[in-house]
């Protein structure tokens, strides 16, 4: 095969993504715990994260995060702080506790998920890491989360 055509590229990717996300829901087997999980995620990626740049990485509402990091903050797994740039507004990031929270999550979803790709042949391995590279690359630099746009919103609604 010469070549895929990107439509078909991005369905299976889709279709993939959510499988993936699916099995990960089962293997966490609590959807608070897959709901921490996620929101801790997102502020470990962009810390010191103010309400609305954690919206947009989560992708919710500025109210839903507000109580999502509220939560967090409640089980000690993140700490707020006044932001430097403005003090009015909070920025959050990741406790011990949410660290080791993460990284405990993230093994045990490595520990149920690891033997579907150790049935993978070497090169197929190498090729998922691969294809995952060129996707996170491409997202990081196409899409990513923008920190002025947010942050002049947040100095008009925090």
């Amino acid at each position: 095969m010469d070549d895929v055509d990107s439509a078909e590229l991005v369905t299976d990717l889709v279709v993939v993504s959510s499988r993936l996300t699916r099995a990960m829901r089962r293997v966490v087997g609590n959807e608070s715990d897959l709901v921490a999980l996620r929101a801790l995620s997102v502020v470990e990626q962009y810390q010191p994260v103010r309400v609305g740049h954690f919206a947009q990485g989560y992708l919710c509402s500025q109210p839903a995060a507000t109580k999502v990091l509220g939560r967090l903050e409640e089980a000690g797994y993140v700490l707020r702080e006044a932001s430097p740039s403005d003090r009015r507004a909070s920025q959050f990031s990741l406790t011990e506790a949410g660290r080791a929270r993460l990284a405990e999550n993230r093994t045990i979803l490595v520990e149920r998920m690891e033997p579907y790709f150790e049935a993978l042949t070497p090169d197929d391995r190498l090729s998922v890491h691969r294809a995952l590279g060129l996707v996170s690359k491409y997202l990081q630099e196409q899409h990513p989360v923008d920190v002025d746009e947010v942050q002049q919103d947040e100095t008009h609604t925090d």
